[in-house]
């Protein structure tokens, strides 16, 4: 077995125990019983509006990643069909490999070389990333929830804080960013059959015509935007459980689901959305069977949502495969 073989499937064996681990965590102090309620008294309207919402905010990130990468709106259909895929596969397989498909999806379907595609999906990232952050920024100044709350939003503001440092560093040109994201874009893309050099290329143009024009202010827009779906989503799950909490609990309940997501995990992030549900609505007086079922009902109403909106545009792609492959 070749190294790089054996780290992918300790990173995907590292997954699966991340997520049991976390089931368990989530699952130790539950009994059946009172799960069995929680789950029984779920109001279907509210999950219905939650669909629609998860449905706005897959379309709306497909058409970030088009305005990120530069193209007209007539390739919105790839872009879609790439962004649904993706979203598709992480529920599905582990190591979050929907960010492979997604971007090799759309190499192919615009007929565009692998650079391109995964600068754009790489500043994507980086913009759900910056969104956290401003998210946790608002819990951390505007709502003083507990001390502990308080030490893991200063961990991860510190985080962010850094990252934002690099990034701006690099797309300034500085030598100190430059090297240091140089340095870790070759190890990134080990995985990636393509020169670190054209990479890092494609990635700094992309950053300079985001930077250099009025497609900021468009990216900020639809990232407001985004958010404002995925806390809809949230509300509308809380409101099926017959939960009437304050403004700030979707935000936070946000936050710790996306924090958790960007953990290794098996399919569909199992055990992460669990524990992250119940350690978030805790600071609520929830009880943990009512955030797992919580959970539990985003994911399974997630996984719908992807499945339909993914379902034709997979069979195309699939389609046109088989022709690639078996020519008339």
């Amino acid at each position: 077995m070749s190294r790089r073989n054996w780290r992918h499937q300790a990173a995907i064996g590292a997954g699966f125990v991340l997520s049991a681990f976390f089931l368990w965590l989530a699952l130790r102090n539950v009994d059946g019983k009172s799960l069995g309620d929680a789950f029984a008294g779920i109001r279907y309207t509210p999950v219905m509006l939650c669909a629609g919402a998860l449905s706005l905010g897959i379309m709306l990130r497909a058409m970030r990643w088009r305005v990120i990468a530069g193209f007209p709106r007539a390739e919105q259909h790839n872009f879609s069909r790439a962004t649904n895929l993706g979203i598709l596969t992480n529920l599905i397989f582990p190591g979050r490999a929907g960010e492979f498909v997604r971007v090799i999806t759309l190499a192919k379907l615009s007929n565009s070389s692998l650079p391109g595609p995964l600068a754009s999906a790489l500043i994507d990232r980086l913009v759900d990333v910056f969104v956290l952050l401003a998210s946790a920024s608002i819990l951390y100044w505007l709502f003083p929830i507990s001390a502990l709350l308080e030490k893991w939003l200063t961990v991860f503001l510190v985080m962010g804080c850094v990252i934002t440092l690099l990034v701006v560093l690099y797309a300034r040109s500085s030598g100190i960013g430059e090297a240091l994201i140089a340095r870790l874009a070759k190890r990134w893309l080990q995985r990636w059959p393509l020169k670190p050099e054209v990479f890092l290329a494609e990635l700094r143009g992309e950053f300079h015509r985001l930077l250099g024009s009025w497609l900021s202010i468009k990216l900020v827009f639809l990232a407001a935007l985004i958010l404002c779906a995925d806390y809809g989503a949230i509300a509308a799950l809380l409101l099926a459980f017959h939960l009437s909490l304050p403004a700030e609990a979707p935000l936070l309940l946000w936050v710790f689901l996306a924090a958790g997501s960007a953990l290794p995990s098996a399919p569909g992030y199992v055990g992460i959305y669990q524990v992250a549900a119940v350690w978030a609505l805790s600071l609520f007086a929830i009880s943990a069977p009512t955030a797992v079922a919580i959970a539990t009902i985003l994911q399974i109403t997630t996984l719908a949502v992807a499945i339909v909106m993914a379902g034709p545009g997979a069979m195309g792609i699939f389609k046109r495969m088989l022709l690639q492959k078996n020519p008339a």
